[in-house]
């Protein structure tokens, strides 16, 4: 097990009690939670860091509540101090490589608690992609499709090797994600009683449109999971194929535990689903009833994104965001799944989104925003931010929320951190400049000529014509009140007023020109 997590990112650091310490499953703990009861679980500390002083009482914590292991990632610091303190209380440490994500670590120590060999298998691919892995290569050896289903006949992977061997009620299977139950074929529900009593591989020969096929059940000892399937070629499944039939049902057999024993499937759908109702041309009317959310029922969506550059500190390297954009999503889901169960929360393009459907307990969706904004803070960093749309009731006009939620996102990455999710009422004088910035950089030629040759004027001959015009208008063209500002004489600035007519030709007399300088001015002046 432990060369295959090795192999997977996830190192032995201490082990107090030895190697044969039985480990029944994997807990994931939020650092603002109270530790569950756990025993024998293997605790993945999601947001802590060891070399944290205030760590150290994890390690008694999670021994009172009867855990064998915990896992954390380290980030460059020195986990020794936290180490000893585990081995003190018998617990072991894992240490999980930073850039793994904590849902494929998961994964892999599910699959390596669950089945000896699995994890080597996977590596870190995410749960549920490997089944499709898994369904190709064994469509590959034996030459016909094949497909994994669970115990409602519903098909969870399957293979889409070219080339090889397929039915038409495979394809339709296929493509309705469930085996037809057709009333003339009662046979074919005998089918399934028999493969799921075999001890192994079961085959079938051509009845009706359904070309042979062999199967084999899909077991956690003698539980049954489903089944595995895969069409016999014209020449029969071969030793091979039998051989690779039933070690691929060993195989499949953590991940369908997993997927019964965790709503993992219906979280990835869900997750996708909101992805692609964000996304343009989405079909709006079919992500409804998967999200939750009904026609003429108010929603919100909440983004959160990682500090803005410059707004305590240096910008992070791209590598480090999308580290920190990863762990926010998962605290979000986290917060959602104890909290807001019909939340769904999804990360793309470097911010994390939420969506949140009406509930008659939770009035707008304000305080969760606030809340879910809160535990991530503490948990990744104080300097996330958040946008909350305005309330929405058509399903359909959800990308255009998200442009909205993106626009008061940025619109807001100078404000102090800290504070409550912004909304597009406190920004939108930003955005509106946001968007003519964006304007003037996708078409140069709608920007004033005379403005262009003022700021350069000021950045090759240190003047300040920019500012003394930008201070003339915002006070309103009160000449006194600006000189004040800029600490001048009314007639100094009276004369740069002139200046910039004759050096530029702006003419500040028009009120189409002030104000189309004014706006130039302020969005020049815009970090």
């Amino acid at each position: 097990m432990l060369d295959d997590c090795a192999r997977a990112g996830v190192r032995l650091l201490g082990a107090p009690a030895g190697l044969a310490v039985p480990v029944r499953g994997t807990v994931i703990h939020d650092a603002g939670d109270r530790m569950a009861e756990s025993p024998g679980g293997l605790l993945l500390l999601v947001g802590v860091d060891p070399a944290d002083p205030r760590a150290a009482v994890l390690p008694a914590q999670a021994a009172a509540r009867g855990c064998t292991a915990v896992v954390v990632k380290c980030r460059g610091g020195d986990p020794a101090p936290f180490v000893r303190e585990a081995s003190a209380h018998g617990i072991a440490v894992l240490a999980a490589d930073d850039d793994l994500p904590w849902r494929n670590i998961d994964a892999v120590l599910s699959c390596a608690v669950t089945g000896p060999g699995t994890a080597a298998a996977f590596g870190a691919v995410p749960a549920g992609g490997e089944l499709y892995a898994l369904a190709d290569h064994l469509a590959a050896v034996v030459g016909g499709a094949a497909v994994v289903e669970d115990l409602a006949r519903r098909v969870i992977a399957y293979s889409s090797v070219p080339g090889v061997r397929i039915d038409a009620p495979r394809e339709r299977g296929i493509l309705q994600r469930r085996i037809e139950d057709l009333p003339e074929l009662p046979v074919q529900r005998r089918q399934y009683q028999q493969v799921l009593a075999a001890p192994g591989v079961v085959r079938f020969p051509v009845i009706g449109e359904e070309l042979p096929r062999a199967a084999v059940a899909v077991r956690a000892g003698t539980l049954p999971l489903g089944t595995l399937w895969v069409i016999e070629p014209e020449s029969g499944i071969s030793e091979e194929g039998t051989a690779a039939l039933v070690e691929t049902a060993r195989l499949v057999a953590p991940h369908l535990l997993r997927l019964l024993n965790l709503p993992e499937a219906e979280r990835r759908l869900r997750r996708d689903t909101l992805l692609a109702l964000l996304g343009p041309g989405s079909a709006a009317q079919e992500s409804c009833s998967i999200l939750g959310v009904r026609a003429g029922v108010p929603f919100r969506l909440l983004a959160l994104a990682p500090p803005a550059a410059g707004s305590g500190g240096a910008a992070l390297p791209a590598a480090a965001l999308a580290t920190v954009v990863e762990h926010a999503e998962s605290e979000v889901a986290r917060h959602a799944a104890a909290h807001r169960p019909d939340v769904t929360v999804a990360a793309t393009g470097g911010v994390v989104f939420a969506l949140l459907p009406y509930a008659a307990e939770e009035g707008d969706g304000t305080r969760f925003a606030e809340a879910a904004l809160a535990t991530v803070r503490r948990a990744v960093s104080p300097g996330i931010r958040a946008a909350l749309t305005r309330p929405c009731e058509d399903p359909a006009a959800s990308a255009s929320l998200r442009r909205e939620a993106e626009a008061v996102l940025r619109a807001s990455a100078g404000t102090a951190a800290g504070g409550p999710p912004v909304t597009v009422a406190e920004v939108r004088h930003r955005i509106l400049l946001d968007r003519l910035g964006d304007e003037l950089e996708r078409d140069p030629w709608l920007r004033l000529t005379g403005v262009d040759a003022l700021l350069a004027h000021d950045a090759g001959h240190g003047t300040g014509y920019g500012a003394s015009v930008t201070a003339w208008l915002d006070e309103l063209g009160d000449v006194a009140t600006a000189a004040h500002r800029l600490r001048v004489h009314p007639n100094t600035l009276r004369h740069r007023l002139r200046r910039v007519r004759e050096l530029f030709g702006l003419d500040l007399g028009d009120p189409d020109v002030r104000l189309a300088v004014w706006l130039e001015l302020r969005r020049s002046a815009r970090p």
